[in-house]
């Protein structure tokens, strides 16, 4: 049956990957749709950015290591890195972010930051004691650095 409907094993686990992603970045994708009225009302959405798609990736985990570990590629997830660089370049116009900012870039490194967070923690678990998993002051505290990174980089302006 898996090859009367979907071809291959291959084409289960994509199908199987697209509902995922479409479940991962439903919440993400709303924030993209209308533009932020302020820097602060901006930084609020990068904020729940963060938050919702940490917990989706938590909450479907496995699938979703599985999904990279076989390098399936969605419509799902190209659907959101595009709104989400387009959601950048439409705050790079109202003034919220950097004009010299790279939107397409800055869009990988966020879902790369997330991804590594959930591929990580058992390793994270093992060495350092925390499960990011579960540890909802952990997930708390990483949100809030990662999206201070983001918002205010590193170096002293």
């Amino acid at each position: 049956m898996v090859h009367h409907y979907f071809g291959s094993k291959r084409g289960l686990l994509g199908a199987i990957a697209e509902q995922l992603s479409v479940k991962i970045f439903a919440i993400p994708m709303r924030l993209f749709q209308t533009m932020p009225a302020s820097r602060k009302d901006f930084a609020s959405r990068m904020q729940l950015l963060f938050e919702t798609t940490l917990e989706a990736y938590i909450e479907h985990r496995t699938l979703l290591v599985v999904v990279v570990r076989e390098e399936i590629d969605t419509q799902g997830m190209q659907d959101y890195s595009q709104a989400f660089a387009e959601f950048l370049e439409r705050a790079k116009h109202n003034g919220f972010v950097r004009q010299e900012l790279d939107s397409e870039m800055t869009t990988g490194a966020m879902l790369d930051r997330i991804l590594n967070q959930i591929t990580f923690a058992p390793w994270v678990k093992r060495v350092h004691g925390v499960d990011i998993l579960t540890d909802d002051a952990y997930q708390k505290r990483w949100c809030k650095a990662n999206l201070d990174l983001f918002l205010n980089g590193i170096a002293r302006s």
